[in-house]
């Protein structure tokens, strides 16, 4: 079977694209829960999905939506997906973190046991991927 080339890029560009989507991701999300908040309770009606439209934090959170995905394009043009999409639950902990800071909402101890664990998984990830990076990717199943 044949791999996909990455393409070279810095490794400061690459972290920095990671803080982007990142960053994109989060607000997306708090966004959502805005948009949620603002629109009331949702019954599927017709009115309930003009009050949807309406509502600016839904038109931030598809637009976080669709630049989340250049991001994310933009990452995997530069890294192997057995090693970016582990990585990619970081989003999972940040917003975490982003609906304390911004929402005031509770985090419960084992909520932060949780994302511990993640970011832990993320790292033996990256690490394991590391120590096998020298096999080359698998791209066309039919091959």
């Amino acid at each position: 079977m044949k791999s996909l080339p990455v393409a070279s890029i810095s490794r400061s560009a690459l972290v920095a694209a990671w803080v982007v989507l990142v960053g994109i991701e989060v607000v997306t999300q708090l966004a959502f829960k805005f948009a949620g908040h603002a629109t009331g309770d949702f019954d599927f009606s017709g009115a309930a999905f003009a009050r949807a439209a309406s509502a600016p934090w839904l038109w931030v959170a598809v637009g976080g939506y669709c630049a989340g995905f250049l991001a994310w394009m933009l990452i995997l043009r530069h890294m192997r997906l057995s090693r970016a999409y582990p990585a990619s639950a970081i989003v999972f902990v940040a917003v975490m973190v982003a609906s304390l800071l911004v929402l005031g909402e509770s985090i419960a101890t084992v909520q932060w046991i949780g994302a511990t664990i993640i970011v832990a998984g993320i790292l033996l990830l990256g690490r394991a991927v590391e120590a096998t990076s020298t096999t080359p990717a698998r791209t066309n199943p039919t091959e």
